[in-house]
């Protein structure tokens, strides 16, 4: 039975309500840990976590000695796969090892795994029920542990059950064949287990290692030290005929022969993120590649002295002949000419930033909507498509902007409409948004711009989550997550009566608020790098550098258009540099003149003493409401006076005037 994450949490509702399990919408396995939880008088609501006992740990490491170094390279493969917690525990649920690819990750280490302490998960149903589980999201009793995803599989000894090999992320949803691969894992630890001679056999060769792999939707290679491949994957054997890579030397395959190099560096970390153009097989004379970038690596040591290096690609660094991602599940195009690789999802490492991730991470695996707020520029539609990316649900990503399509447009739009709907409809008619989207992700932009009756059919859909289509009596389900996004002040809306209040409370089931760029000033460098690192294979010129006086300018000045102004700014000053460094000279004049204490310049005839609403209003009125004028002699960007108008409560019709009260 698969159930959605809504129907699990209507579930434990009423198990932590009233004591029911709703049948249909958990799985049993689940409702028996819980069962168990309630019965051992574990609070659900309940923060705290077992405590770490270092000398429980010196004594079980020294007990499972020989299973440890066994198990220490399977989990590091784990590792660089899944990108998360892996972890191994005894019966009693003691977990003695863990690695984790977080800085720091101490709640489960040297503890016990129970169902009277910390509650239940994967690990404590299989060492309940001695059967493979995964659990996921409100699956967990405890409401602390409802971001986890995690795999279990129990690990046998001479047909004999010793521990629990494990695959948590605290924060995001595991890949869909997380479970079969820890299986896979655990088969390869149970061969070594059973191993009669005692002794470690290599077991990149074996079935179970290979299923392993296969179960990665990215494309995995595995080194040895010389850079010979050893094993690759389903999914990167996609990209050119099955086993070309195997038992050949990588750096055959490599555009840039000082890549090898790099890939097998002792520096897990220096790679990361990167391009690496891997050469095709053509039948003409011309060589074509594909440009992946390389996601993880990892250099893993064997007991018997063996060193492997494991890389994973990022499958959506592929791109079409158009330049965009690949589908992974067909043949990627090849392509003689340089690509523009693969769009990131956001780039920050500042405070205010890493708050914005980490909501990300959180909120993608859920299908709850999702309310995005921020200026123009912050990067709302970005970040809308990284949560339909870390979802990973099945349908595509499809976005309206709700505020630039008259009502009637709007509504065919997103509901779609069968023939004759209307004067030049299609004879066939035409799918709407929603069920472009289906099992996918919608983005509503400008959602604070929706016309009042859409508002309301709107509703209507996130109630039922059916839709009809124009001129048709017939209602279809949509299974739809729906993402909104929008600059203005949604509150202010509701109380100015623009929107409907239960709409809002509807679409602001979590809401992820995007900082402006002069509040995350410590990213400027890092995104002024990122864009001209791609801005030169746009325009097809020789990355160039930016100089630290130029950088300290950009860090200084507010940035009123964001990201999106900071973009324009590095493309524009990469065209007119004439050599390859990028100097505060050639930076925009508004830029470089901006300061703290910039006042909007006035002509002699108005008056010092004007307030900002009456000297905007003025200005407007000399410019026959003309934006571009008016923000052109006050000195500040488009948007900014956008933002003032609306904030001042100005309105402008031919032009600009006082309300009269």
């Amino acid at each position: 039975m698969l159930s959605t994450q809504e129907e699990v949490l209507e579930a434990w509702k009423a198990f932590i309500a009233r004591g029911v399990i709703l049948t249909n919408k958990v799985r049993p396995e689940i409702a028996r840990s819980w069962e168990r939880c309630k019965a051992n008088g574990l609070d659900p609501w309940s923060l705290d976590f077992p405590i770490y006992s270092e000398s429980l740990l010196k004594e079980k490491r020294a007990k499972y000695g020989q299973l440890l170094t066994l198990a220490g390279p399977i989990m590091n493969f784990l590792l660089t796969l899944l990108d998360c917690n892996i972890s191994i525990c005894n019966l009693e649920g003691f977990v003695f090892e863990l690695i984790t690819p977080l800085k720091h990750y101490p709640r489960s280490l040297g503890t016990y795994a129970n169902e009277f302490t910390s509650g239940n998960g994967a690990v404590t149903i299989v060492l309940n029920e001695k059967i493979p589980c995964r659990t996921d999201g409100f699956e967990h009793y405890r409401m602390v542990s409802q971001t986890y995803s995690d795999v279990s599989a129990p690990i046998h000894s001479n047909n004999t059950m010793i521990g629990v090999l494990n695959a948590v992320n605290p924060f995001g949803c595991l890949p869909n064949q997380a479970l079969p691969m820890i299986i896979a894992a655990d088969q390869i630890l149970e061969d070594l287990l059973n191993n009669n001679g005692g002794t470690f056999k290599p077991f990149i060769d074996s079935k179970a290692f290979q299923d392993m792999i296969d179960c990665s939707s990215q494309f995995v290679i595995v080194l040895n030290q010389e850079g010979i491949v050893l094993a690759e994957n389903l999914a990167s054997e996609q990209l050119w005929e099955p086993s070309r890579l195997k038992n050949k030397s990588l750096a055959n395959s490599l555009i840039h022969k000082g890549d090898l190099s790099l890939l097998l560096d002792k520096d897990t970390q220096n790679a990361n993120h990167r391009d690496f153009l891997i050469k095709e097989l053509t039948s003409g004379k011309k060589q074509s590649y594909l440009r992946c970038v390389l996601l993880r690596k990892n250099r893993i040591l064997l007991p018997n002295g063996d060193v492997y290096t494991v890389l994973v690609f990022d499958p959506f660094s592929l791109k079409d002949e158009a330049g965009n991602p690949s589908n992974i599940s067909q043949k990627p195009a090849k392509y003689c000419t340089p690509a523009i690789s693969r769009d990131v999802d956001y780039i920050g490492e500042s405070p205010a930033w890493t708050k914005v991730d980490r909501m990300i991470h959180k909120t993608a695996q859920f299908p709850s909507n999702v309310l995005l707020q921020g200026e123009t520029g912050t990067g709302k539609e970005v970040v809308a498509k990284a949560i339909h990316r870390l979802s990973q649900r099945k349908g595509s990503f499809v976005a309206i902007n709700c505020g630039a399509l008259p009502k009637e447009l709007l509504q065919s739009e997103l509901f779609g409409y069968e023939e004759g709907a209307f004067t030049g409809a299609r004879t066939r008619g035409s799918i709407g948004k929603f069920e472009h989207a289906h099992e996918g992700t919608l983005l509503l932009d400008e959602i604070g711009e929706m016309p009042l009756d859409m508002q309301v059919a709107l509703l209507r859909f996130l109630q039922e989550r059916t839709i009809t289509r124009i001129n048709s009596t017939k209602s279809k389900k949509v299974d739809v997550r729906i993402i909104a996004a929008t600059n203005k002040n949604m509150a202010e809306l509701v109380k100015s009566g623009q929107f409907r209040q239960d709409l809002y409370y509807r679409l602001n089931v979590i809401e992820i608020e995007l900082p402006p760029l002069r509040e995350r000033r410590s990213d400027i460098p890092l995104l002024a790098n990122y864009f001209i690192s791609e801005l030169s294979k746009q325009l097809k010129m020789q990355p160039k550098e930016i100089s630290n006086d130029a950088l300290k300018i950009l860090c200084q000045y507010d940035w009123p258009g964001n990201i999106r102004e900071l973009k324009n700014v590095i493309e524009k000053a990469m065209i007119l540099s004439d050599d390859q460094k990028i100097s505060p000279e050639i930076l925009s004049e508004y830029i470089l003149h901006w300061s703290p204490d910039s006042t909007p310049s006035k002509d002699v005839n108005s008056s010092e003493n004007l307030s900002e609403r009456d000297h905007i209003i003025q200005t407007l009125e000399k410019n026959n409401g003309n934006i571009f004028q008016t923000a052109k002699a006050l000195n500040i960007a488009r948007n900014t006076l956008y933002r003032k108008i609306e904030k001042l409560n100005i309105k402008i019709k031919t032009s600009a005037f006082k309300d009269s009260k």
